[in-house]
């Protein structure tokens, strides 16, 4: 089987030669490639595409169609800058942006009839990493400007700008499209989660209009994207913690965007994943009565709470497919870490008592430290015991 069929394979149900192997390198390789510690084995590398290749993985990637689904604005002002000091002298690549050689901060301006809204971008070198340094909403007193931006703000698709990832990919995997984010995650980009939970708590009625518009622009645009045959697998890039969406708020401020994308998916007979960092075990059966096939990095204990072996259960979804287990605690492990790991492994497949729905895939990402040779025992433990039967 191809990468691709591999994996499509298992979101289906179906059964795959082999349990998928789709390690999310993005984090660990650029930093890497920035400060030039790329293991020997990827000289010449230039994109995650070439190390996940040299790996013997198969591509299950999220992060580069992000830039095919477009923020389109039909009023107000809009503008952006990049700024600040690097030492980076080729173009820095993030989760979430792209920064010119040298620049540090990306800064947008956005002009209302209610005032003017700044957010700005800060990447933190040591971290190898950007976070969001200043939210769009800072004061509750700047709502009239916020629902002003939401109400001018549109997405597009660009298919050809999404054909063109899926052809890098090929066979070797599945490019999943980006179909933007639940009302929730919308909020924390927002006003960042603490403040966020401030207004959900103090202004519920505001927020549940800013919620609405949201969700309605957001699944217009997955409508104008579900029939492109390139694309066979959709992602909302949340991050489903149980601490920043506790259950109240998912119902509230979730379930409705979830489960209408997912009726809108089902019916060509594709896939929908949600992100997921951290802590999920109280959102499980949420997740589940949402439809949502797959939750993209569960963690296990103990950094997460939810046992791989246990997470179809606990949905009480039979379409669910466990996506995750490469976790922090064994991916950087020093000391005989080959036998470890090929124990944990095949302790791990073991214990699933379903393997055709199942991709062994990093926990969110792959933390900097990893060792290239922990992700080659990774590799070799994961076709050694992952036949499915």
């Amino acid at each position: 089987m191809t990468g691709k069929q591999r994996i499509l394979a298992a979101f289906h149900g179906e059964r795959p030669d082999t349990v998928p192997f789709c390690p999310n390198l993005y984090y660990w390789f650029y930093n890497r490639l920035a400060t030039g510690t790329l293991p020997p084995a990827l000289e010449g590398a230039q994109h995650p595409f070439d190390a996940l290749r040299a790996l013997g993985a198969d591509i299950l990637a999220r992060w580069d169609t992000e830039h095919a689904t477009r923020e389109v604005y039909t009023a107000g002002e809009f503008s952006e800058e990049y700024s600040g000091e690097s030492a980076h002298t080729r173009p820095l690549v993030t989760a979430f942006n792209r920064y010119p050689p040298h620049t540090s901060h990306r800064r947008r301006r956005f002009a209302t009839p209610h005032g003017t809204l700044t957010q700005t971008w800060t990447l933190t070198e040591q971290a190898g990493a950007d976070f969001e340094s200043e939210h769009w909403w800072k004061d509750w007193s700047e709502y009239p400007a916020i629902r002003f931006l939401l109400e001018a703000r549109e997405y597009a698709f660009d298919a050809d700008e999404f054909h063109r990832w899926v052809g890098r990919v090929g066979d070797d995997g599945v490019m999943m499209a980006h179909i933007t984010e639940s009302p929730l995650k919308a909020l924390h980009w927002l006003a960042g989660p603490e403040n966020a939970s401030l207004f959900l708590a103090d202004h519920p009625e505001e927020m549940r209009a800013l919620a609405r518009i949201h969700e309605e622009k957001a699944l217009r645009l997955l409508e104008s994207m579900v029939d492109n045959p390139d694309a066979q697998v959709f992602m909302a890039l949340d991050n489903l913690d149980s601490a920043f969406y506790p259950p109240r708020f998912y119902r509230d401020f979730c379930h409705s965007f979830f489960t209408r994308a997912a009726e809108i998916i089902h019916r060509r007979n594709k896939i929908f994943v949600v992100h997921a960092c951290g802590r999920n075990r109280a959102l499980m059966p949420l997740v589940g009565a949402s439809r949502v096939d797959c939750l993209e990095g569960l963690t296990p204990p103990p950094m997460g709470n939810v046992p791989l072996a246990e997470a179809r259960r606990m949905t009480g979804y039979d379409r669910f497919t466990v996506n995750g287990g490469m976790d922090a605690p064994h991916l950087e492990i020093g000391e005989d870490a080959e036998s470890r790991l090929h124990e944990y492994v095949r302790a791990l497949f073991a214990s699933m008592p379903e393997q055709r729905h199942f991709i062994f895939a990093s926990s969110c990402t792959t933390p900097l430290p990893t060792p290239w040779e922990n992700l080659v025992y990774f590799r070799d433990a994961a076709r050694e015991y992952g036949r499915v039967t």
